[in-house]
């Protein structure tokens, strides 16, 4: 039995559009390979396909911080560790005068030398550069840290740091200041001799950590020279500071002291007397400027030199190995972030990629569909192409 003409258009056109329309969206994601093409299309996984695109670029800003740490870090790592390799010379050099009875004003003039061609070297390292960017300038970036002529700093007073995770930043370009300080200090009064008799008593409040120390001198009973002050503070308070009677490039002695532990400061809370006039602080390249200093001037190196310069070699190690330790989290950093990338990534595809091997299936489905309606049709109505002939 043969369908009515226009029961049988009604059938066409409804199933013609349907199969077509099937048609039409699996061609597109074939052709795209997408499954969500326009937010009315799927409003909730378009958000979420938003939300994953905002992850995948902030995750993708924070490896590529985390790989201009790991490259400025591994420098800086690099250079402090030479910087090691000088002092260390530096050390060992003075060390062998300073076990030597038999050395002359001419030999420790010569050995100055040495010692002034280190100072440039070191220079150069602390000055380093890496692309236009000073590594020990902190936040200033493009501003030189040490003064050729004074060796202090000069540069950003805080680290530059940049954001490896959502939760955590890394120090990339060091302020110099703090990476190059000591804790040593030398008093600004001098004295022609070791025992000359302090002028005016008075005190000195020092602070390391939440403990508060006083140390009198020049009253009753109290030490009456810098030779007595240094013996008198090594006697009670050896275990948090060193004393010493130092001499300097002039030939004047002054009273230099350091915290016994190397990662403590000392600060000065209140000095009167002889000592109102306050202690310098040098960094690393001044210490050791002061002994080229004595050197030059043919003085024999004291307990304090020797010790300031193992003192700043130590303080460069604990630098480097603080150095090392976020250098460590920033390494082991690289494969979680690479993972998350995928994770982010296949999520995002999943919701917003078409399964091609499915839609093609689905896509031959369709046209095997609209093929067989025309089969319906043509059989209905007697249509061949013999009638047409």
């Amino acid at each position: 039995m043969k369908l009515p003409d226009n029961l049988l258009f009604s059938i066409f056109q409804d199933q013609d559009a349907r199969i077509k329309k099937a048609l039409s969206e699996k061609t597109l994601d074939i052709a795209t390979g997408r499954r969500v093409r326009a937010i009315s299309e799927e409003p909730s996984i378009t958000y979420n396909v938003i939300e994953l695109k905002k992850e995948i670029a902030q995750l993708s800003q924070h490896s590529q911080n985390r790989l201009f740490a790991d490259t400025n870090l591994t420098y800086v790592d690099f250079t402090l560790g030479k910087i090691e390799d000088t002092i260390k010379k530096l050390y060992a050099d003075l060390l062998r005068t300073k076990n030597s009875a038999t050395v002359s004003s001419e030999q420790l003039i010569a050995m100055a030398e040495g010692f002034n061609q280190s100072i440039r070297q070191l220079l150069d390292r602390v000055n380093e550069r890496l692309g236009q960017n000073y590594i020990f300038g902190g936040n200033s970036l493009t501003v030189k840290p040490f003064n050729e002529n004074t060796l202090s700093y000069e540069a950003g007073p805080e680290d530059f740091e940049v954001w490896i995770s959502e939760n955590s930043k890394v120090s990339v370009f060091l302020e110099g200041g703090r990476v190059f300080k000591t804790n040593l200090y030398v008093s600004r009064a001098t004295f022609n001799s070791p025992t000359d008799s302090f002028s005016s008593a008075g005190s000195i409040t020092i602070q390391i950590g939440a403990n508060t120390y006083t140390i009198n001198y020049g009253g009753a009973g109290e030490p009456q020279n810098i030779e007595e002050l240094a013996n008198h503070i090594n006697s009670n308070l050896g275990d948090r500071i060193k004393a010493f009677v130092s001499t300097n490039p002039d030939g004047t002695y002054s009273l230099a002291l350091s915290t016994k532990d190397l990662s403590a400061d000392m600060e000065f809370i209140s000095i009167t007397g002889d000592f109102s006039t306050g202690f310098d602080n040098p960094n690393i390249l001044q210490a050791i400027k002061r002994v080229r200093d004595k050197l030059e001037n043919g003085i024999y190196p004291d307990e304090f030199d020797l010790f300031s310069i193992n003192r700043s070699y130590d303080i460069v190690a604990m630098r480097r190995s603080e150095v090392g330790s976020v250098l460590n989290v920033v390494k082991n950093l690289q494969s979680t972030q690479e993972n998350l990338d995928l994770v982010l990534k296949k999520q995002k595809s999943d919701l917003e990629d078409a399964d091609i091997p499915e839609s093609i299936m689905e896509y031959t489905k369709y046209r095997m569909a609209y093929e067989a309606l025309m089969r319906i049709v043509a059989d209905q109505k007697d249509l061949t192409i013999l009638r047409y002939l």
